[in-house]
C-alpha cells in the first residue's frame, strides 16, 4: 500500500502554512519551501505577509536575461506564491518585488535531478521566437515529463511517471494521466488536475483507467479516452465525466458504430482493433473525432446520437456501403490518406489536422514499406461535408524522409494560421 499523494501533499502544505502563521515572516524574511507538492523538483513556494494589500511580482532569473520568467500576483496581504522554472543543480535567484514597494532575492538550491543525463540533446531556435514560452513533452513509457526553453535548458518537471497527452486547462492548471497503473502497459487510474507547481487539485479515476488523450469541453467537462476491462477488447471506449463530481454523464462504445475487423490496418488484432490515440470535440458541428490508429480511419460522430457523420481514410477494403455513405471523394492528385495517425484536431475553418505516422501506406496485404523509402508527415486536410470532398492543403514531413520516421506515438499542434508544430515522437 503507498499513501495517495494527494494526502502527502496537504499533510505537507498544512504544515507549512501552520509554519507561516505561527512566524513573523515578510518579504525581507520569506518561508521558503522547496518543492512543497513532492512531484516537482523544479520548484517552490515562497510565502509572507505584507502590512497593506499589494500585488507581488516574482521573477525567476535565467542564466541569461531572456531565460527569465516572471509572473505578477494579485493584491493580498497573506502571500503563497508558486514558483516554477528553477534550474536542475545550481542555486537559483528568485527576486520577490511589492508593487511599488520592496525588493528582495531569495537563493533557493536544486540539486541536479537528472544525475548529469540531461533528456535533452539539442535545440535550435531563437528567444526571439519562443520568448519566455516553454515546450512541453510527455511521456508514453518509463520516462518523465519535462519543459524546456530556447535554450534547451529544463525548467519543469515530474519525478514521478504521469504519461500521455498533457492539456492546459482554461484555469491555468494542467491535465494529464496519472502515475496510477491500473493495467500494463500504460492504461492509468484516470486524469490528474495540477497546478505548473505541482500540486494535485482533483484525481478522475475510471473503472476501465484512462489511456492517450482527454477533452475540455466548453463547459469544463472532460472526455477522457477509456476501456471496458471486462469486454475482452481495449482503447475502444469514450466518457463524458463531470468536471466538479466525477461522474460518468455519458459513454460512447465503439462497437455500437463500428464492427470491428472493418478497414483493419497492419497493425490490427482481435484485442486491440480500434486503437483510440486522439479525441477531439467540435462545437460548431457538436461532434466527435476520434483518431483509430489500427483503422487507418479518423471517425466522426454525432456528440448525441453516437452515429457516424463520416470517415477519413483510405476507403480501399472498407465495404461498399460504407464508402459510398461515409467517406471522402477526391479528384486531388497529390492527396495522399493517413495511416496509423494520431493527434486528429478540427480547426476553426473546419479544416482536419493529424499526424500520418505512415506505418503501411497502403491497407490491401499490408507491409512495410522498405527502409529508406519510409516517412511521417503533418498533414491539413480541406473538407466538405456537405458534397463529402476532400483535398490535401498542406504536409511537412515527407520531404524528410527517413530522418524523421515515426511508426508511433507523435503529435501536431496548431497555434494560428501558419504555425504549426509537428512532433516526429
Amino acid at each position: 500500500f503507498e499513501e495517495h499523494m494527494i494526502k502527502k501533499q496537504a499533510r505537507a502544505e498544512e504544515a507549512m502554512l501552520k509554519e507561516l502563521r505561527s512566524g513573523a515572516y515578510t518579504i525581507d524574511n520569506p518561508l521558503v519551501s522547496y518543492n512543497l507538492y513532492l512531484i516537482n523538483p523544479l520548484s517552490a513556494v515562497i510565502s509572507f505577509y505584507t502590512e497593506e494589500e499589494t500585488a507581488v511580482t516574482v521573477t525567476v532569473f535565467g542564466k541569461a536575461k531572456e531565460g527569465n520568467i516572471t509572473h505578477t500576483f494579485p493584491r493580498a496581504k497573506e502571500h503563497v506564491l508558486p514558483v516554477v522554472g528553477l534550474y536542475s543543480g545550481q542555486v537559483n535567484r528568485v527576486e520577490v518585488r511589492e508593487y511599488r514597494g520592496k525588493v528582495h532575492t531569495v537563493e533557493i538550491e536544486v540539486p541536479d535531478v537528472f544525475e548529469g543525463n540531461s533528456p535533452v540533446e539539442s535545440m535550435d531556435t531563437t528567444p526571439e521566437y519562443l520568448q519566455d514560452d516553454c515546450i512541453f513533452l510527455s511521456p508514453s513509457g518509463a520516462e518523465l515529463a519535462v519543459a524546456v526553453d530556447y535554450a534547451g535548458d529544463i525548467r519543469w518537471c515530474l519525478n514521478i511517471k504521469c504519461v500521455f497527452d498533457m492539456k492546459r486547462l482554461k484555469n491555468g492548471h494542467i491535465l494529464m494521466g496519472t502515475d496510477r497503473l491500473v493495467q500494463m502497459p500504460y492504461y492509468m487510474s484516470g486524469m490528474y488536475e495540477t497546478s505548473a507547481c505541482g500540486k494535485i487539485y482533483h484525481e478522475y479515476r475510471l473503472p476501465g483507467g484512462s489511456h492517450h488523450d482527454a477533452f475540455e469541453m466548453p463547459d469544463g467537462s472532460l472526455l477522457c479516452l477509456t476501456e471496458d476491462l471486462t469486454s475482452g477488447t481495449v482503447e475502444d471506449m469514450c466518457v463524458l465525466i463531470d468536471r466538479e463530481t466525477g461522474d460518468i454523464l455519458k459513454t460512447w462504445d465503439y462497437k455500437n458504430f463500428l464492427e470491428p475487423g472493418l478497414g483493419k490496418s497492419g497493425s490490427w488484432s482481435e484485442k486491440d482493433w480500434f486503437h483510440n490515440n486522439a479525441v477531439w470535440y467540435d462545437e460548431k458541428t457538436n461532434s466527435l473525432s476520434l483518431s483509430g490508429r489500427n483503422e487507418d480511419a479518423v471517425v466522426n460522430l454525432d456528440f448525441e446520437t453516437g452515429k457516424i457523420n463520416w470517415i477519413l481514410g483510405d476507403p480501399e477494403c472498407w465495404p461498399k456501403e460504407m464508402t459510398d455513405r461515409y467517406f471522402f471523394r477526391t479528384d486531388d492528385e497529390t492527396l495522399e490518406w493517413c495511416y496509423g495517425q494520431h493527434a486528429c484536431q478540427i480547426l476553426p475553418d473546419g479544416d482536419i489536422m493529424l499526424f500520418d505516422n505512415g506505418c503501411w501506406r497502403k491497407k490491401s496485404d499490408p507491409e512495410w514499406y522498405p527502409e529508406g523509402e519510409r516517412y511521417s508527415r503533418g498533414v491539413r486536410y480541406e473538407i466538405d461535408t456537405a458534397q463529402m470532398t476532400i483535398r490535401q492543403k498542406w504536409q511537412y514531413g515527407k520531404e524528410r524522409g527517413e530522418e524523421v520516421f515515426s511508426p508511433n506515438i507523435s503529435n501536431i499542434d496548431f497555434y494560428g494560421e501558419g504555425r504549426y508544430l509537428v512532433h516526429f515522437g
